[in-house]
């Protein structure tokens, strides 16, 4: 009898240990399958290759066959548009479809596909020139409307920066408030640590580029704009990078990390067309990475992470290709795309 009770406590304590499990997987399910189903076609090397075929931007357009980019425009700028329209739609669909704990994650990717946008129209205002753009996310669109009527207070309540700033700085700050806003966002613990990993892998890639960039250019002020607390480069491993000149000896002393490798392989590539280089090969090992993270955390937001880095990189390719293709310019389009 005893030994039958003890069995009966260990079968609900595991039943119940293994509920928490179960609740998370059914809240991601539904998501996490639409996700894993919706193919990154603009990815695929032969489909970029047909679109980069097309003779004319009316032909790419209706080369476009995909339930989630819906192109209209006549000339590449407009196309561009719908392109940019489409995917803060899919980022949209993504925050709908995803359990309610992790949506605030989706709203703040929203703002940041957004930014550009507001740095237009900040870039606008500073010259005195008019403007007008479609916004969804709604904290930008008020920013928007207060620049539109002469006024800079929510800009500076949101982002710290006014309009007397430089441009340069006030794009900087910008990009910073979004990075942080990512990283101190504060998620369910089955997702948080995806995100986590994301978010400062993000910023280890984005202060690689910066360094490379600058020392490319040869730009002082390098520091400017690294963003702290990245995964695997530590503060004094930055610090180190930024006090050498030579491009070559700053990816050698990246050996050990999971960026070495592919910085290494771009070198070749590097000596021709330049930093693009790197940066073309950072935005694959990006890609790769989300799809690491899909798999180690499938029952939580990992594969939302891969689906939105994936259709970002689709936007990407399709606006470069639609510009190549207007400007006759199809291989410079072809250095810029990932596949």
């Amino acid at each position: 009898m005893i030994l039958e009770l003890f069995i009966a406590i260990l079968g609900i304590s595991i039943a119940i240990s293994l509920f928490p499990s179960l609740f998370v997987l059914a809240k991601f399910s539904y998501a996490n399958a639409k996700f894993s189903a919706i193919e990154p076609v603009f990815l695929k090397e032969r489909e970029i290759e047909r679109l980069l075929g097309c003779k004319n931007v009316e032909e790419f357009k209706n080369s476009i066959v995909s339930k989630d980019f819906i192109l209209y425009g006549e000339n590449a700028r407009e196309i561009q548009e719908s392109i940019d329209e489409s995917y803060l739609k899919i980022i949209i669909m993504a925050m709908n479809d995803s359990p309610k704990s992790v949506r605030k994650f989706y709203r703040i990717w929203l703002k940041r596909a957004e930014i550009e946008k507001l740095k237009y129209a900040i870039r606008k205002k500073m010259g005195g020139e008019e403007f007008e753009v479609k916004v969804f996310d709604e904290e930008i669109k008020e920013i928007i409307e207060d620049l539109k009527k002469g006024e800079g207070e929510k800009l500076k309540n949101v982002f710290n920066v006014s309009l007397e700033m430089p441009f340069e700085e006030i794009e900087r700050e910008i990009d910073k408030k979004i990075i942080n806003e990512l990283l101190e966002l504060e998620l369910p613990r089955h997702s948080r640590k995806a995100k986590n990993k994301f978010v400062r892998i993000m910023i280890d890639i984005m202060n690689i580029k910066a360094i490379l960039r600058g020392k490319y250019y040869g730009l002082i002020d390098i520091e400017k704009n690294i963003i702290p607390h990245g995964w695997e480069l530590a503060k004094w491993q930055i610090e180190r990078l930024i006090k050498i000149d030579s491009i070559s000896e700053i990816i050698s002393l990246m050996e050990g990390t999971s960026y070495y490798p592919p910085l290494k392989e771009a070198i070749v590539d590097f000596e021709r067309e330049g930093v693009t280089a790197f940066e073309r090969a950072l935005d694959k090992h990006l890609i790769n990475i989300s799809n690491l993270i899909a798999n180690e955390n499938p029952l939580a937001i990992g594969p939302g992470i891969r689906f939105l880095i994936e259709k970002e990189y689709e936007v990407r390719n399709l606006k470069a290709i639609v510009k190549g293709i207007e400007e006759k310019m199809a291989e410079l389009a072809r250095r810029m795309v990932i596949a």
